[in-house]
């Protein structure tokens, strides 16, 4: 047998017992002993048996699993940010699918259609710098689908967004260059279809 291919109805089989027995063993249901419960568990792990996660996200109607969209997993602030998301996912029963569209528009549009044949429950996103057309994010959100954008804000009407202050973050760090002595003072620009790029600015 392969790996992760016995069923419930293996276990039963092997212990002469029935399937709701097994089912409820592993979910430590009450009613059943603890010998049972204990036979099934040894006879689960010497069979290598593994819920089936496609059948289990059909009968609940979710996949326990996050999508995010980043542009490069090399950036200290992405690296820091998927820390913190795979934390908390892992904490609230979730996987996490990472794609990088490495700022190319269409990477981000493969990436969102491979998330979505996943069956991702939500997305989280951090749009390319080719991003000007959000429409493949538009239709979803027609649709309900769950995302939130973080550090990048689309320009789309009622979205969820997860943003530092940049303008205050600019206005901080050039006054305190000011209040220093500098008069000559430059700043280098990003992007001027980044929201973050013109706040800063």
């Amino acid at each position: 047998m392969k790996l992760g291919q016995a069923t419930i109805k293996d276990i039963a089989r092997e212990l002469n017992v029935s399937s709701s027995t097994v089912s409820r063993a592993l979910k430590d249901y009450p009613g059943i002993s603890d010998e049972t419960k204990r036979k099934v568990k040894e006879m689960a792990e010497k069979l290598n048996y593994r819920p089936n996660a496609v059948a289990l996200s059909l009968r609940k109607s979710k996949s326990f699993t996050v999508g995010v969209i980043i542009p490069e997993v090399v950036h200290f602030f992405f690296s820091t940010v998927i820390s913190g998301i795979e934390d908390f996912a892992y904490k609230n029963g979730y996987n996490v699918i990472l794609c990088q569209t490495n700022e190319k528009l269409e990477r981000e549009k493969s990436s969102l259609e491979t998330l979505l044949s996943n069956q991702i429950d939500g997305l989280l996103v951090s749009y390319s710098k080719e991003t000007t057309d959000f429409s493949h994010f538009s239709k979803l959100m027609e649709q309900d689908f769950p995302i939130v954008f973080f550090d990048r804000r689309p320009y789309l009407e009622n979205t969820i967004n997860v943003t530092v202050n940049d303008f205050n973050g600019a206005y901080n760090a050039t006054k305190h260059l000011i209040l220093q002595g500098y008069k000559k003072i430059l700043h280098l620009a990003g992007p001027p279809n980044l929201a973050i790029s013109v706040k800063r600015k």
